[in-house]
């Protein structure tokens, strides 16, 4: 099942660097326990479980939707730029 969606554009992970080979993976500073993925728009995250992209809205009217990937599913950054910094998204869910 594949579903398009508008959210934020980087996903917190629980796992580093060496599990999303030609990603770019950061840890935001020493004290944190969650990784940050830094997806190119066109670029697909093979989840391991636990990715996952928080929802926010902002004051002037922007809403970004929340999802979470389970292991084995995909998430295709498809665009950037859009209005409040959203990005578009496609999740392929098995």
């Amino acid at each position: 099942m594949k579903r398009t969606l508008q959210s934020a554009r980087n996903l917190l992970t629980p796992h580093g660097p060496g599990n999303y080979p030609g990603l770019l993976v950061v840890k935001p500073g020493p004290e944190w326990d969650t990784f940050v993925i830094v997806p190119e728009d066109g670029q697909t995250i093979r989840a391991l479980g636990g990715e996952k992209a928080c929802g926010y809205e902002t004051v002037d009217g922007g809403r970004a939707e929340a999802f979470e990937l389970a292991p084995g599913e995909r998430a295709t950054l498809l665009r950037s730029g859009l209005p409040f910094s959203l990005v578009e998204w496609q999740i392929e869910r098995e």
